[in-house]
C-alpha cells in the first residue's frame, strides 16, 4: 500500500542528500548513513525514477545529481513550512488580509490560508481574512521570497470612522 507521507519523507531526504553532497562519492557515502537504511533499495530506486521523471535530478554514468531545478523546487518546498504563531489566542482582530492568488498557483494560495489560520485569521469572504496584527516580519519575507507578496493587501483596522 502507498503511504504518501513515507514517500515524500524519502523524496525530501534524497533532495537534501542531493543538494549537500558535492560529488558523487559523497552522495553514495550519504546513501549508506544511518537516514536512508531504513528504506529498502528499491524504495529508493524508485524515488529517484520519479525524481528523475518530474526533471529534478539528473542520472550519468557518475551516478545521480541535483540539478538546478531539483535544487529550487527543494528550496522552495522549505519555503512552505508553516511559522509559529506569535500572538495570542484572544488578541483582537485589528488587520484585514485580501489576496488574489491565481488558481496555478493554488499551493501558495493554500499555504497562505493555512498560515493565516494558524496565526488565528478568521475568513470573511473567500479572500478577505480578519486577525491580529501586526503580521511578523517574517512572514512578510516569506511572501517575498514565494513571489505572492504583490497579490496581498493588508489592512489596519482604526476605530475611526
Amino acid at each position: 500500500m502507498f503511504n504518501k507521507e513515507y514517500a515524500d519523507s524519502l523524496v525530501d531526504l534524497l533532495l537534501a542528500i542531493l543538494g549537500s553532497a558535492r560529488s558523487v562519492r559523497r552522495f553514495r557515502t550519504l546513501l549508506h548513513e544511518s537516514e536512508l537504511k531504513r528504506y529498502k533499495k528499491e524504495s529508493v530506486r524508485v524515488a529517484l525514477s520519479r525524481l528523475h521523471k518530474k526533471g529534478y535530478v539528473n542520472n550519468s554514468a557518475f551516478g545521480w545529481s541535483i540539478n538546478a531545478t531539483g535544487k529550487k523546487h527543494f528550496a522552495n518546498r522549505k519555503l512552505l513550512e508553516y511559522i509559529s504563531s506569535p500572538f495570542k489566542k484572544d488578541q483582537s482582530a485589528n488587520f484585514i488580509i485580501s489576496f488574489d492568488i491565481p488558481e496555478r498557483d493554488r499551493v501558495h494560495r493554500h499555504w497562505l490560508r493555512n498560515q493565516i489560520k494558524i496565526f488565528g485569521y478568521k475568513i470573511l469572504q473567500q479572500s478577505l481574512w480578519i486577525g491580529p496584527g501586526p503580521l511578523p516580519e517574517g512572514f512578510l519575507n516569506r511572501l517575498k521570497d514565494l513571489e505572492i507578496k504583490d497579490r496581498i493587501k493588508i489592512f489596519k483596522l482604526t476605530g475611526e470612522k
